[in-house]
């Protein structure tokens, strides 16, 4: 078989990583190294030279592996075995997302979540030998695709950590993550670098886009009615307490049963109501019949006006100007 004279590349579109497929090489040969690339001389599995971008002439006065390769004269040339290993440098495009929902404790309330998130990142192989060693191994090719399943659970595993880091620094519940995205995708960042730079690559960028919760988990609608608790004692001000008292009395009185004791407490119940909202109307409305009214359609429209900010459905400026409009028209 003849020796190989000229080597280039000749993997498919999308590989990251392509071995030359023959070790059969001439001195004063050419090695043919394309932009955004590097190719790699392997020997018994060790990573020798690295050639960048050009065409090299494989002599032993400009490759200094080769005096320890070459061993005798073949028909004027020299022969040697060596791997060659083709790196592509060029920017490289992933998303990432969870297979399954990330539990993150919110250290405000202590209360667990699942998440799901969602996002795309940019990378760059920056230590082609780090690279071809630490993920690439023995071999002959490696995908973008399989780059992508490689890395994708280092974000994962540390997706629970850069997004707690967010809340604690926002000061804010776990649900309204989504508006801070750019906070969360700087902190992934600067999370992940460490676990990619063991492999020599350099993340880009960072973005999550999307970060979703289940409406139906139990522990999210404590968080909602936390907030929602905690946006009518903000709205109503003193009055909050007379309105928890006018719940808890017509929550009484709804539970009827065929229990005389219950009835009594049904009664008793209805009569605590009713004073409560004796109470709620003298405070609200003494001069105005229409007052107790306008009072209720409002703490309404408040209560859903916070639903939709803490649903992302609205930014935190929209609401503090329609909040305002409310409070007026009272």
């Amino acid at each position: 078989m003849a020796l190989i004279d000229v080597i280039k590349y000749e993997g498919k579109p999308g590989e990251i990583v392509w071995k030359f497929p023959r070790n059969d090489i001439s001195t004063f040969g050419q090695l043919v190294v394309n932009e955004s690339q590097e190719a790699i001389f392997f020997k018994e599995g060790k990573a020798l030279d690295i050639f960048g971008p050009g065409t090299h002439t494989l002599k032993t006065g400009n490759v200094p592996i080769l005096e320890n390769l070459v061993n005798l004269p073949f028909g004027g040339q020299t022969p040697f075995t060596a791997e060659i290993v083709y790196i592509n440098k060029a920017l490289i495009q992933l998303k990432w997302g969870t297979p399954a929902p990330i539990q993150v404790e919110d250290p405000k309330y202590t209360i667990t979540l699942g998440v799901r998130a969602n996002g795309a990142y940019n990378i760059k192989i920056v230590d082609s030998k780090a690279f071809a060693v630490g993920v690439v191994g023995a071999r002959g090719a490696y995908s973008q695709d399989e780059v992508d399943n490689f890395l994708r659970p280092m974000i994962v595993t540390r997706l629970s950590d850069f997004l707690a880091e967010v809340v604690l620094k926002s000061g804010e519940p776990i649900t309204r993550l989504n508006q801070h995205l750019e906070e969360a995708s700087s902190a992934g960042k600067t999370k992940i670098q460490p676990d990619f730079s063991k492999y020599g690559i350099e993340v880009l960028d960072f973005f999550v886009q999307s970060i979703n919760f289940d409406q139906n988990d139990p522990n999210f609608q404590k968080i909602q009615k936390i907030l929602t608790d905690k946006f009518e004692i903000d709205a109503l001000g003193g009055m909050y307490q007379q309105k928890r008292m006018l719940d808890i009395g017509e929550a009484a009185a709804k539970n009827e049963s065929g229990n005389a004791g219950q009835g009594m407490s049904a009664g008793m119940g209805l009569g605590m109501g009713m004073n409560m909202g004796n109470m709620m109307a003298g405070m609200v409305g003494q001069n105005n019949a229409g007052g107790n009214s306008n009072q209720n359609d409002a703490t309404a429209r408040l209560t859903k006006l916070k639903s939709m900010l803490d649903q992302g459905l609205i930014s935190q400026e929209e609401f503090d100007a329609k909040k305002k409009d409310i409070l007026n028209s009272i």
